[in-house]
């Protein structure tokens, strides 16, 4: 299996968002590839809907990031900034900080590392199931 993941089935990707007047926080954990980035540029795009001035998107329980994944992340800062808000990328995981390097992407982007932010209670969690499971 490409995803890496032990069973059809099980989820490869979370998404957690909480929006409050002034910040709406991302969380990414598991695997972002081809099949499901479309769904982290999504939920950006209802961030914008959510007109808070800032968007933070903690990367730290990312295990995998595509290509896709870089996409989906410069396209958000992209269309952040066509809204007048701001991006912050918080607590990335090695391998996105990798990838982000090697792709020449990572400077592009305020980065946090330390959980200068509190801990959010996210008031919707959504994991992802692999595409073309079973199929």
């Amino acid at each position: 299996m490409a995803s890496g993941s032990l069973r059809p089935d099980e989820p490869i990707m979370w998404l957690s968002c909480e929006v409050l007047a002034d910040v709406t926080r991302i969380s990414v954990a598991g695997e972002v590839d081809l099949s499901n980035a479309h769904l982290l540029s999504e939920l950006v795009e209802t961030a914008v809907a959510a007109r808070a001035p800032l968007v933070v998107v903690d990367l730290s329980a990312v295990s995998f990031f595509g290509a896709h994944g870089t996409n989906a992340l410069v396209a958000a800062r992209r269309l952040l900034a066509e809204h007048g808000r701001r991006l912050v990328l918080r607590r990335l995981s090695p391998v996105v900080r990798r990838v982000l390097d090697v792709t020449g992407t990572l400077g592009a982007f305020e980065v946090v590392d330390r959980p200068a932010l509190p801990a959010a209670h996210c008031r919707s969690a959504r994991p992802v199931a692999p595409t073309g499971a079973g199929s």
